[in-house]
């Protein structure tokens, strides 16, 4: 039987440990955290997962909330003129519903699940030292998180990185005692103020099994939604939203005004430089191990690729590893298979960098989405499958052509 090790209990980690461990083989995981902390702990992030990953989750029996939380089935989004006047709105059912399950819960409810099916749990904080002796008694050793001085060991790779700084500063909390009204209970809201940054608000399942809510910020640098730095508790980040969304949104502030944390460390603010990275990381000794999720390739949170990107690489990682034959998990494996993700992952990367610097096409899209429903559940479709946005949303040229056929569509049908 073949030993693997994975390093990182978060969502790529995890995932690839349980379906490894499903396939046959020998997995040890090891995390920095028990479970009972990662539960306890802040949030590592607030990401919603889109159909095709929620999917995967299932296909591994991991989807132990399907039937508590009532998943977002439509989409809200606000271009707003500077005064804060809506000036495109964009309303649309979501076909596929989408899910966002408190990430304590989650890793936390994953790892006693995955020693329960047979996997190997360490506790353990990791350095390239042990990463050493850790080589010599697996086959493969796949990294999952980039923190610590393990990021250092997967170089970023300038070709296919655009950013060397943060486009945003991030800032979110889990709250509930919001005024939504219960028609727009399951939907994703988005407002978004050009040139000053975005706000958010979509449903959430919390750490203790509750239904809550996501307010989120993601603040244009310097801009006048960047208020968030010098935060120091979860009671100050949640008066300080109430204060900015009263200032730049004063019609979503009637929503938030009585807002309450659902526990003390349910926030988190800062920043992200979206980077991708070498997936081959060189030890001390000249040994190898394989980067996934985090590890090689990270997202801004505005475009909510980052937990669909890392299961869907992870998937892949796995399929890779249980392919027929006994093939040596080498240099020259490794870099096969994340060419063969980037292929996808490429196009995660571009829509992300379309929100956080938005082409002038990208205004025609966002009209067109608000007045034809067919483009809307195109784009919809597109965040949970990013190569399907290519090129109509990528490319000016391209969007034209796409909506002029759009249009033409809409006339013939009428």
């Amino acid at each position: 039987m073949r030993r693997i090790a994975i390093i990182g209990a978060g969502q790529a980690g995890l995932y690839l440990a349980i379906g490894l461990l499903d396939a046959g083989y020998a997995v040890t995981l090891f995390s920095d955290r028990t479970p009972e902390a990662i539960l306890n702990g802040k949030p590592m992030g607030l990401p919603i997962l889109f159909s095709n990953s929620l999917e995967l989750e299932r296909n591994l029996k991991l989807n132990f909330w399907d039937d508590e939380f009532p998943s977002c089935d439509k989409f809200r989004s606000q271009v707003c003129d500077p005064e804060g006047n809506p000036a495109i709105v964009i309303s649309s059912p979501i076909e596929k519903p989408w899910q966002a399950v408190d990430q304590r819960l989650k890793f936390s409810t994953w790892m006693h699940e995955f020693v329960k099916r047979g996997g190997e749990l360490i506790i353990q904080a990791m350095t390239p030292n042990d990463l050493d002796k850790c080589v010599k008694n697996y086959d493969l050793v796949v990294v999952s998180t980039g923190r610590g001085s393990l990021s250092t060991l997967f170089e970023p790779d300038t070709q296919k990185s655009k950013h060397d700084q943060p486009q945003r500063y991030l800032a979110s909390v889990i709250v509930t005692n919001l005024n939504v009204d219960t028609a727009d209970s399951h939907t994703v809201k988005m407002t978004l103020l050009p040139g000053v940054g975005e706000m958010l608000l979509y449903p959430f399942y919390a750490k203790d099994k509750i239904p809550a809510y996501v307010v989120a910020f993601e603040a244009c640098l310097g801009e006048v939604m960047d208020q968030f730095s010098q935060i120091k508790s979860g009671e100050e980040q949640v008066e300080m939203s109430k204060k900015v969304m009263q200032q730049l949104k004063p019609d979503n502030y009637e929503v938030v005004k009585d807002m309450q944390l659902v526990d003390d460390q349910a926030w988190l603010n800062g920043t992200i430089t979206p980077i991708v990275r070498q997936p081959i990381g060189r030890l001390p000794s000249g040994a190898v191990v394989m980067g996934i999720g985090d590890a090689v390739i990270l997202h801004d949170p505005l475009s909510g690729q980052g937990a669909n990107n890392a299961t869907k690489m992870a998937h892949l990682v796995k399929q890779r590893i249980i392919d027929p034959g006994n093939q040596r998990f080498n240099e020259s494996w490794m870099q096969k298979v994340f060419d063969e993700f980037w292929n996808y992952a490429q196009y995660t990367h571009a829509f992300t960098d379309c929100l956080l610097t938005p082409p002038e096409h990208l205004q025609d899209i966002m009209v067109a989405m608000s007045e034809n429903p067919e483009v809307a559940r195109d784009y919809l479709n597109g965040i949970n499958h990013p190569p399907s946005l290519s090129p109509w949303f990528f490319d000016s040229q391209s969007t034209k052509e796409y909506l002029a056929q759009k249009n033409s569509c809409v006339k013939v049908s009428a």
